[in-house]
């Protein structure tokens, strides 16, 4: 099998996406990555992050790319999960990726970083790494509204993504964190 044959079947089962490490291990060489970027068969759109050019665009691309950007043990997270499963309104001026340990990649600028637990395992949606949306919702208590993650919990529960114990939980937690504590008044 030719090696760019071996590269558009990997390409192909990951939203026409192939990082350096992962061609180097399937015996692909940069020499040869770089060559089909210069020939317009592939594009760079990371570091260390090519994309076949020909391989039909969707909406899951921008997180399959952020997710391969930041490392093999990468996933997306927080308000990302909560913007792909669109679950509710977010802000996507970021994309919200974590990674177990540190990330020394030179990471593009509109993403955000998070070091999170490294026993964590992700949920593969469509070849994608992501938070299980019930941790992701959590994981936004504070910094989105309340009414918008409690209509994520809904809608994560009509998808099939929660259960409904879980989401009554999660709504709680929720309505919990959004009461400001009382003050009290002196006499």
């Amino acid at each position: 099998m030719k090696s760019f044959d071996r590269l558009y079947s990997i390409c192909t089962e990951n939203h026409g996406i192939i990082t350096t490490a992962r061609a180097s291990a399937e015996g692909i060489l940069r020499k040869d990555l770089a060559r089909w970027v210069k020939s317009g068969r592939l594009a760079k759109v990371g570091f260390g992050v090519y994309r076949l050019i020909q391989y039909p665009s969707t909406p899951e691309d921008a997180y399959a790319i952020a997710v391969a950007s930041c490392g093999p043990r990468a996933y997306l997270c927080g308000e990302s999960v909560i913007a792909l499963f669109n679950l509710a309104p977010t802000n996507p001026r970021y994309m919200h990726v974590a990674v177990p340990v540190r990330c020394r990649r030179k990471i593009p600028e509109g993403y955000r970083i998070e070091i999170r637990r490294a026993g964590y395992v992700p949920m593969n949606h469509e070849g994608i790494p992501v938070e299980k949306p019930i941790d992701a919702i959590r994981s936004c208590i504070g910094t989105m509204m309340p009414e918008r993650l409690e209509s994520a919990a809904e809608e994560a529960y009509r998808c099939g993504l929660v259960y409904d114990d879980a989401k009554d939980e999660l709504i709680r937690e929720i309505q919990h964190a959004g009461q400001a504590p009382t003050q009290r008044t002196r006499a």
